[in-house]
């Protein structure tokens, strides 16, 4: 069975600017914490300020037991942006505690080498597990892959994770890239997850195709809550022993379970870009034939990490 992390609370968080009411918060931890598909539930950011200092960004100890109520379950992920987040290591959690067994770090191409060995001082300090996720999976190249397969013996990470951050992946086609990177990590003791996005419509095909691959894990989040278009649904992968427990939680909070994805990632999906510029677009009103025209220009880094110019043609 695929372990599942969901990511209501962290990725949703997006959509309610990382402001979630407590007792909603407290109510999905007890609630999915008795999901027994469920391995781990990420709550949020860990003391980021950069974008919101509200709480599921900014998360501290404090605040994981606000939500947890010290249950001492051990099931709580919390997530760090190597771009943004706090490089001292007195800043992090470790295992002398009964909340937080993972952090998982996501990384840009680009602080790539910079963020694997601030993972290995994190694993290190903290001795919890920790997740590496790259970012951007369909930008990656297939040489870009191997080359990074090379070093795996050498990374600590207990996970190491692709995101779907564009949405446009297609792995009934395209898992053949990763195959060889993922057989690495299996052969060094890694597991393996993918983050599926749902910008295209693909997170439930992609989530049926991992299935018959050596893949550990992959992140959920309650109605796709997420940024953009959000992300492969809890409730379509839960097993129907556990989908009315679910069901009622959702229908207790029917209206803050509420994603609103628009037409503009339609097209930054096709073009394999940061939702960013359809959250752009989608604020100006633009002509949506100007903005794939504006999106065809785009390339190289600029694809993944948002320029703020680029749409200014």
């Amino acid at each position: 069975m695929i372990e599942i992390i969901d990511v209501t609370l962290r990725d949703g968080g997006h959509t309610v600017d990382f402001d979630w009411p407590l007792k909603f918060a407290r109510d999905y931890y007890k609630t999915l914490s008795k999901l027994h598909q469920i391995g781990t539930l990420e709550l949020g950011y860990w003391g980021q300020t950069s974008k919101t200092t509200n709480t599921f960004y900014n998360l501290d100890y404090e605040k994981v037991c606000d939500v947890t109520e010290k249950a001492g379950l051990n099931n709580v992920s919390i997530m760090i942006d190597y771009h943004y987040c706090s490089h001292n290591m007195s800043d992090y959690p470790t295992r002398d505690q009964s909340e937080i067994s993972m952090i998982r770090m996501c990384a840009r191409k680009e602080d790539m080498n910079e963020a694997i060995l601030f993972g290995k001082e994190l694993k290190r300090y903290t001795g919890l597990n920790v997740s590496f996720n790259i970012f951007n999976a369909s930008n990656y190249l297939f040489i870009e892959l191997t080359d990074l397969s090379t070093k795996i013996k050498d990374w600590p990470f207990d996970y190491v994770y692709f995101a779907d951050t564009h949405g446009d992946l297609d792995l009934t086609k395209d898992f053949w890239k990763f195959e060889h990177f993922f057989n690495m990590c299996h052969e060094y003791g890694k597991k393996t997850g993918f983050h599926l996005h749902d910008h295209s419509g693909m997170a439930m095909v992609n989530y049926k195709e991992i299935l018959k691959k050596l893949v550990n894990s992959t992140d959920t989040s309650i109605r796709g809550m997420g940024k953009g278009s959000g992300n492969l649904k809890l409730e379509y992968v839960l097993e129907k022993s556990d989908i009315a427990d679910l069901a009622k939680f959702i229908l207790e909070y029917n209206d803050l379970l509420n994603i609103k994805p628009t037409p503009y990632e339609l097209i930054t999906s096709k073009y394999a870009l940061t939702d960013n510029y359809a959250k752009e677009a989608s604020e100006r009103h633009m002509d949506i034939h100007k903005f794939e025209s504006l999106c065809k220009l785009i390339t190289g880094l600029n694809k993944d990490s948002y320029c703020e110019n680029a749409l200014n043609g």
